[in-house]
């Protein structure tokens, strides 16, 4: 038993521990899915920023950027952190308005519609289920690779902690452990980027040389040996992939069910804005850093593995110890979330249960079911980390984003038209998955986000020109355009505001930022 081992093992054990003490304050289904609706900007931004990266980030986008794809998925990168404000300020304030338990109940109450609901909950809990199938694999990789311990054994020690965390303290354990656990490696990594940076000559130096080791890893098109076989294919994906992304970050089940928790509408914008700034950090630092690992490219045995390895072999023992525990921690986070949410759309949207008592029953009964079922699935299925995140980031953006949009911001769209978008949108994306996973070969603008979004909003169009919109459709849309009085409270306007204030000064900072720490040292390099 090596020392990160031991990290890894004492972690779990925290966090299951504190998930025991957290389930003493469950009290009922309010505190079970949506944590009273009473957390903190801090705790809202530390859950939406856990539950976006887990080891998609630290392996998946990290490992991109190492084989060559560093542009391309900058772009996408910088794109997406726009998500978190648009998703705040166009639907998220006014999801959190309708007093829902969850999004699917949001749909269903806004259209006066139960199959909208239920429609709604299967497609989230399948999208939760791909992306927990991704984060099992990469918490077993991750651990395989570091203890040396057989991987199935890996996942199963990992299925039990968030099991046993979600099931006992639900939402509420799930924002507090989430915080915790985005502190830890946040913190770690920052750090460790600099150590790394360090042992590498300092930034300009390790730009310089990687560049000369190979010129396409920070050029404009990426390694054209790596996706598409020209810079404009490969910009297209990634300005697709930007689009797909935002969206994610937007109306995400994942992330946006996070605003129900909060405690005010400023609490949602403002944990939007503080969630921008600390995702443009972990990803821009933390990719660029496994671009430029590739000076070690004859030591690292694969790119998913780039981050995992420098912090074993460049970083303390100690540091690294804590850093893979945060990646651990950031992997457990993300599955907290995801099971909390699928237990939370089964016992609420899908089965029709009145009782209190009984709704918490079978949310926790979900939870452990769809463990297994994950478990199964990871054991069986090789482990493609990045692939499996791309397709739960496509299936929610051409099921969901259009009609999240048009349920808060337009008049003319019916329950028909909801239902026939969310379902075209599905079937499209699912479809074009399955030819593209049968190995047929088809130009980009074939991909199935193009087609499934545009399935969707033909569905919306077709369906809501077809109907009409009833009266209570028109009274529910016309409430959440109701400011409530608690939130025209003048210091946290002021508050709102200053927040606002820091966001654009960061977004000048990250323009002089990538100019001088990517596109000068690039071009001085060739």
């Amino acid at each position: 038993m090596n020392i990160y081992f031991m990290g890894m093992i004492l972690s779990m054990i925290v966090y299951i521990v504190l998930g025991l003490v957290i389930s003493r304050q469950v009290k009922d289904v309010n505190d079970f899915f949506v944590a009273g609706r009473q957390a903190p900007t801090f705790l809202i931004v530390g859950s939406l920023v856990a539950s976006y990266c887990s080891t998609g980030l630290f392996m998946g986008d990290v490992g991109e950027a190492y084989a060559g794809f560093y542009t391309p998925f900058m772009i996408t990168a910088m794109m997406l952190v726009g998500g978190y404000v648009i998703g705040s300020v166009f639907f998220g304030k006014y999801l959190r308005r309708s007093e829902a338990l969850t999004i699917p109940e949001f749909f269903g109450n806004r259209f006066n519609s139960r199959p909208l609901r239920i429609l709604a909950a299967v497609t989230a809990i399948i999208t939760m289920t791909v992306y927990l199938l991704s984060v099992m694999q990469g918490i077993g990789t991750l651990m395989n690779y570091v203890t040396g311990v057989n991987y199935n054994i890996c996942i199963l020690l990992a299925l039990i902690t968030f099991a046993v965390l979600t099931v006992t303290s639900g939402s509420k354990g799930v924002l507090i452990t989430d915080t915790l656990m985005f502190s830890i490696f946040t913190g770690a990594s920052l750090i460790g980027v600099v150590i790394i940076v360090g042992k590498l000559g300092g930034w300009t130096t390790a730009v310089t040389n990687v560049t000369k080791l190979n010129p396409t890893i920070f050029s404009w098109s990426g390694d054209l040996s790596h996706l598409y076989p020209t810079g404009t294919e490969n910009i297209i994906w990634a300005v697709m992939t930007g689009l797909t992304w935002v969206a994610v970050c937007a109306v995400g089940p994942w992330q946006s069910s996070r605003y129900l928790m909060a405690k005010n509408e400023h609490t949602v914008v403002r944990s939007a804005v503080w969630a921008t700034i600390g995702v443009t950090l972990l990803e821009f630092f933390l990719p660029t850093v496994g671009a430029l690992l590739n000076v070690y490219s004859d030591q690292i045995p694969s790119a998913s593995l780039s981050m995992i390895w420098a912090t074993m072999n460049l970083l303390p023992k100690v540091l690294g110890v804590i850093v893979l525990t945060g990646v651990l921690a950031a992997g457990i986070s993300s599955a907290t979330t995801f099971l909390s949410l699928i237990g939370s759309s089964v016992a609420n949207d899908i089965m029709v249960i009145d009782d209190d008592k009984k709704k918490l029953r079978y949310g926790r009964v979900s939870i452990i079911v769809v463990c297994v079922v994950v478990m199964i699935l990871a054991y069986f299925n090789p482990p493609q980390i990045y692939i499996i995140m791309l397709l739960g980031g496509t299936v929610v953006v051409c099921s969901w984003f259009p009609v999240c949009i048009a349920s808060v911001w337009s008049k003319r769209v019916t329950k028909t038209g909801a239902f026939l978008g969310m379902l075209l949108g599905f079937v499209g994306c699912a479809v074009m998955k399955i030819i593209g996973a049968m190995g047929v070969s088809l130009p980009i603008y074939f991909d199935s986000f193009f087609i499934g979004l545009l399935a969707n909003i033909l569905g919306l169009v077709i369906g809501s020109a077809l109907t009409q919109v009833t009266k209570e459709e028109k009274e529910f849309r016309n409430r959440l355009f109701v400011v409530p009085k608690e939130e025209l409270d003048v210091s946290e306007m002021k508050k709102t505001k200053r927040t606002i204030g820091y966001f654009i000064v960061f977004g000048v900072i990250v323009a002089v930022a990538l100019l001088t720490l990517w596109v000068l040292p690039y071009y001085r390099a060739l």
